[in-house]
């Protein structure tokens, strides 16, 4: 599975690392979902972010980005899981992507897999100047 998502990732990923997602006529799953940051591990190979905050169908969500390093340390790979608590139960979902730094800010471009069978391309932006984490959420599947 893990094979799967990142070669479908990487025949997409072309395309969403443009700026005009409308472009690709990718639809919002939800708003524009504001996260808090409870974490930032850095380490020499990782770096671990969590956070936390509502969002629309999921939730209080929990997630945790794990951020490996490219050879010049301003990108790689990102992957990691969320949890989204509700009243009619919990969502779980996994996620793998690619990241990079753009004037500061951390970038994120991933496929998520949720447990209701539902597959969002997610982009968040980090800026760790100001702790602000921001995640939106497009239809895949």
């Amino acid at each position: 599975m893990k094979q799967w998502v990142m070669a479908f990732f990487c025949c997409v990923a072309p395309l969403v690392l443009a700026d005009g997602h409308g472009e690709l006529g990718l639809e919002k799953r939800q708003p524009d979902a504001p996260m808090t940051v409870t974490s930032v591990t850095l380490g020499q190979e990782t770096t671990a972010i969590s956070a936390q905050g509502d969002m629309e169908g999921y939730g209080k969500v929990y997630v945790t980005y794990h951020l490996s390093y490219n050879a010049d340390r301003s990108g790689g790979t990102v992957d990691g899981q969320g949890r989204g608590f509700t009243e009619a139960g919990v969502a779980s979902g996994r996620f793998q992507g690619f990241w990079e730094l753009v004037d500061g800010v951390v970038i994120m471009r991933n496929v998520v897999s949720i447990t209701d069978n539902t597959m969002n391309l997610d982009v968040i932006e980090f800026n760790p100047l100001t702790e602000e984490l921001r995640v939106k959420a497009y239809i895949l599947k």
